[in-house]
């Protein structure tokens, strides 16, 4: 009896602590399938579709946003529809590997997939191993864990994890959030 007590005792331990470190495993998947460019892990950490339905609005409330600020005219609603089409293929081309280590760098994403420079660094490998050397984590709550990665300028941006079942995926980035 009391070895079934142990033994009951160690897999309540040992589940809980696979509960509080999952998401910093999540993290450490997310930065080993970014450096070693692997698609397929990347796929089991981050929800794509999600995430990509995520950025999708915050930019498009970002334009709405400018929109009411800036003058009506009779282009304003003709654009609008333009606008979203533009946004939706932007997102579906920087929401890659390539593109989320840019990010999680702190990089510009555009500026970094339009760079004059076709060859690449020959310390990439060790940048990518080294992606959240600068971040900060904090639980959000029981179910959303934050990932704050400071870009070039005064901002951060917010990597947002959530837990499914007992593992964890990347499901938002809240991008621009002032440092203050």
């Amino acid at each position: 009896m009391k070895k079934l007590f142990i033994l009951v005792v160690v897999l309540l331990l040992s589940l809980g602590g696979y509960i509080v470190a999952g998401p910093y495993i999540t993290v450490s998947a997310i930065q080993s399938g970014i450096a070693e460019n692997n698609p397929e892990k990347l796929e089991r950490y981050i929800d794509f579709i999600e995430l990509r339905k995520n950025i999708k609005a915050q930019l498009i409330a970002k334009m709405e946003e400018s929109d009411r600020e800036s003058e009506k005219n009779i282009f304003s609603s003709l654009m609008s529809g333009i606008k979203a089409k533009l946004v939706e293929s932007m997102v579906e081309s920087l929401i890659t590997p390539k593109g989320l280590a840019n990010l999680v760098e702190g990089r510009n994403a555009v500026k970094s997939l339009t760079a004059d420079d076709p060859t690449p660094k020959q310390n990439e490998a060790e940048e990518k191993e080294n992606i959240f050397k600068d971040a900060r984590f904090t639980y959000d709550s029981v179910d959303s864990f934050s990932i704050w990665v400071p870009t070039e300028g005064n901002e951060e941006i917010r990597f947002v994890l959530q837990r499914q079942g007992i593992s964890w995926k990347l499901v938002n980035l809240i991008l621009n959030q002032n440092v203050n």
